[in-house]
């Protein structure tokens, strides 16, 4: 009797681990294009997430090189209204029971192999103010900001072959951050202390109006764009915000201090986007004191 009690104990057990193992799969889409799919074990304050790709494999990637993690599919085949809801700088959180939400996802924790494996999987998820948990089946896809097949798409068909396409290059770098010409703030998925210092190594070209001598690197153009969110700062030049908090400048500077704390955006310093073309690839690394 003992002995079918515990065959029977171990089988319930087994079956609840593999339904939780199916409901971590997700396909980890990067910024750079590239794919793998694997259990989602944990996403760290420190902006690193965890995938385990077989037993002998786990990845360790930045969340800022992420571009979607998705848990309903092979991130293909994507809807064009997601598509269209996540080129914005905000996260765009699918739920499996249709319902949406934008804002900032904060953490994943709890379940095996993470820092908290006695407690559940769990999704915490920034929006309208508040921090929201979800569980692992409630989550259907997550999209990180600036969905990078999205926000420049229409501008890309429409602007010719010298400019956007080659504005685009260096898109490639492992890790980097693509900051649109035309996408506003794009959440670099990195929370920063106040004070802490970052360095920014920046390539690529924008172009910042239909005058195709009209260009700027990190440091921005010769003019200025009164309207923009930095008017006193160079058109173009690549900017930063902490938060909702005021933005600043960062352009070519090898190292730029944090005002406050929270999530990093960056964004190109213009007042009107939609004539825009082009990108800026950016690296980010904290600095030790």
């Amino acid at each position: 009797m003992l002995q079918r009690w515990v065959i029977g104990f171990t089988a319930v057990w087994l079956g609840i681990g593999a339904i939780s193992a199916a409901q971590d799969r997700a396909t980890v889409q990067m910024r750079d294009g590239s794919k793998f799919e694997g259990r989602i074990e944990e996403l760290t304050a420190s902006g690193e997430l965890f995938v385990r790709v077989s037993q002998h494999d786990q990845r360790r990637v930045p969340v800022s090189s992420v571009a979607l993690i998705d848990k309903a599919g092979a991130a293909s085949g994507l809807p064009d209204t997601e598509i269209r809801e996540a080129t914005g700088s905000q996260h765009l959180l699918l739920l499996s029971n249709g319902s949406s939400l934008k804002g900032q996802l904060l953490a994943i924790r709890g379940g095996e192999s993470s820092a908290n494996g006695d407690q559940a999987r769990a999704y915490v998820f920034l929006a309208d103010g508040r921090e929201q948990t979800f569980g692992a089946a409630q989550v259907s896809r997550i999209y990180l900001g600036g969905y990078p097949f999205a926000a420049n798409a229409g501008a890309a068909a429409s602007t010719p072959a010298n400019s956007a396409a080659a504005l685009d290059a260096g898109m490639n770098t492992p890790g980097a951050i693509r900051v649109g010409a035309t996408g506003g703030w794009v959440s670099t998925g990195m929370r920063v202390r106040r004070g802490e210092l970052l360095s920014f190594n920046t390539s690529g070209e924008v172009q910042l109006s239909e005058n195709g001598s009209d260009r700027a690197r990190a440091a921005g153009s010769g003019r200025m764009a009164p309207g923009s969110p930095l008017p006193s700062v160079n058109a173009g030049a690549l900017i930063g915000r902490v938060g909702n908090s005021q933005p600043f400048g960062i352009g070519d500077q090898a190292s730029v201090p944090m005002p406050f704390d929270g999530v990093l955006y960056l964004a190109v310093n213009d007042d009107g986007l939609e004539d825009n073309a082009g990108a800026f690839v950016v690296t980010i690394n904290r600095q030790r004191r």
